[in-house]
């Protein structure tokens, strides 16, 4: 009797826990397909080095958006132009303005902020149709170097699209 009841109470706190998380995943309204189109912007005044390190940042935010897209609910892909893009869904373009990289040798030996990095990005989001729902810009510094500034920026686009997607 006691392995029956102990049985019935771990069946009723998984089915708890399960049904908690989806309506976690559902709560933050996020759902749908999202294509993203990631740009590195104008990079012919930049040196060697600071393609290198944008490439760098650029792909590891790659990387990121499209796992913080997925977490919000989003089925996501990642698209190399834009017509590539077919739909359904919608397009998140990013691209980039700005990109400094910092010096990481400062950022070791002498740290308060001295060789900062910062990354200002252009987005535009698409609907299925190919009319734009929402165009806006952001930027982010961090001293600790380019990936805290996309992460922070990946931050910001989730919070932006709950804004417009509602």
């Amino acid at each position: 009797m006691f392995r029956r009841l102990l049985l019935f109470c771990s069946l009723l706190v998984s089915i708890t826990l399960l049904s908690a998380s989806s309506v976690v995943a559902g709560a933050n309204g996020l759902s749908g397909e999202m294509s993203v189109l990631s740009l590195r912007g104008d990079t012919s005044e930049m040196t060697n080095d600071q393609v290198v390190e944008l490439n760098r940042v650029g792909k590891w935010m790659d990387r990121d958006i499209l796992k913080q897209l997925k977490r919000a609910g989003f089925k996501v892909k990642l698209i190399k132009s834009r017509k590539d893009f077919k739909g359904p869904g919608h397009l998140l373009i990013i691209d980039v303005v700005k990109f400094k990289a910092g010096n990481r040798a400062a950022r070791a030996f002498i740290g308060f902020g001295a060789g900062s990095a910062s990354l200002d990005l252009k987005y535009n989001l698409l609907d299925s149709r190919g009319k734009s729902r929402a165009s806006w810009e952001d930027g982010a510094g961090s001293s600790k170097g380019g990936t805290y500034c996309a992460q922070t920026l990946n931050r910001h686009v989730i919070e932006k699209l709950k804004e417009v997607m509602k």
